[in-house]
């Protein structure tokens, strides 16, 4: 099946799920994997369905792994798909399952690791989340999914009566990537405690978080997979013209963004910024006709 085909018919489940209409989505993928699946298991070596270069490098920096193929094949997110129709019709077993499913076809995807952890939350399974949550903090390189993943542990936290490690936890999650599940959080511990609360962090939090061993601890493959995924784009860009698009521009600047919010420095920031003024001057702005 050709990739577009498999979109587009990836494109009519979601507008079912939209819907509501689940029996007709289900029957879609169950379709897309009786056919898509048994190609892709007799392939030589190990096949994964990574959906971007960040989750591929990670991969294989993680554990210098070799002799992995990358071949998107969306049967990571068709085994999603479905298991966010369990999901959502209260499956929540069904759905880890499926999540598993999915990892197995793509192990580094955040989107895969939020929606599985979201599943042991409803279970009230904490033996399970803390497992998955470990497993998705090695691949969790970009700001935005660590706030995901502290904002979660201080739900669980919260759920375990252990509110000043929630509490602290979710006001760790904002210095990664403010987000209004947090401070929905907060005003939540705030009501129980009967006492106003920051909504900021401050060094009282970090040093609160050491103490309990539970700080955030960069992986040292981190700053080498970003390096080398800059290198790599940078390298395909030069060589070629048809690859200086304005998504690759987009895309490049958001690993430098990333990698200097892991690695801060002059050489870092002044690399971002070069990169920045090529896009600027390829894609200037258009400024609207009067």
């Amino acid at each position: 099946m050709e990739r577009k085909e498999v979109v587009d018919q990836l494109n009519r489940a979601n507008v079912y799920i939209a819907r509501k209409k689940y029996t007709e989505a289900e029957k879609i993928l169950d379709r897309l994997i009786k056919e898509i699946e048994p190609i892709e298991i007799d392939r030589h070596g190990r096949v994964l369905d990574f959906s971007n270069r960040l989750e591929f490098f990670l991969y294989c920096h993680m554990d210098q792994k070799i002799n992995i193929s990358w071949n998107r094949n969306f049967l990571s997110d068709t085994y999603l798909i479905k298991g966010i129709i369990s999901f959502e019709n209260k499956n929540y077993k069904e759905a880890i399952t499926l999540f598993e499913q999915a990892l197995k076809w793509n192990p580094a995807s955040m989107h895969i690791y939020n929606e599985i952890l979201e599943s042991t939350i409803c279970l009230r399974d904490y033996q399970k989340f803390d497992y998955y949550y470990e497993k998705a903090m090695k691949y969790a390189a970009r700001p935005i999914d660590l706030a995901m993943l502290y904002k979660k542990a201080g739900y669980v936290w919260i759920e375990k009566g252990q509110d000043e490690i929630a509490y602290n936890l979710l006001l760790y999650s904002k210095l990664f990537f403010p987000r209004k599940e947090a401070d929905k959080e907060i005003a939540f511990l705030e009501k129980r405690v009967g006492t106003k609360l920051k909504y900021y962090p401050d060094l009282g939090t970090i040093e609160y978080l050491r103490e309990k061993g539970l700080l955030y601890q960069r992986p040292d493959y981190i700053v080498s997979t970003y390096f080398a995924l800059i290198k790599s784009m940078q390298d395909m860009m030069i060589k070629k013209e048809e690859f200086r698009t304005r998504d690759n521009y987009l895309e490049l600047i958001d690993y430098y963004h990333a990698l200097y919010f892991h690695r801060p420095g002059g050489q870092i920031h002044s690399a971002l910024l070069a990169v920045q003024r090529e896009y600027e001057l390829k894609f200037p702005i258009k400024k609207e006709e009067n």
